[in-house]
């Protein structure tokens, strides 16, 4: 398993997984945090709780921008700024969201 600080492609992944469940929650589809867990953890090679912990990271940047978050994933504001640059990436690539 991956340790250290994410790297951009590692941001990337989590934060577009974020915004596909999010997306969800917001129009009233279900989803499957636990799967899209596991799947996550495949791809990028990190553990669980690290993957849960940067979800709430990404809640902290969006609560931080006054947009709405996945009310399961309570803010935690102990993030490293690669992760705000990560979200500008995925808004600029998705500017249709806001």
């Amino acid at each position: 398993m991956a340790v250290g600080p994410w790297s951009d492609e590692e941001n990337d992944a989590i934060v577009a997984d974020y915004f596909a469940m999010l997306g969800a929650e917001l129009s009233g589809r279900r989803y499957n945090k636990a799967a899209r867990n596991r799947t996550l953890r495949d791809r990028i090679g990190r553990e669980r709780a690290s993957i849960e912990f940067k979800h709430q990271n990404i809640s902290a940047v969006l609560q931080g921008l006054g947009e709405d978050w996945i009310r399961g994933y309570k803010p935690a504001f102990n993030f490293q700024a690669a992760l705000v640059a990560a979200v500008a990436r995925w808004v600029a690539r998705n500017h249709a969201w806001f």
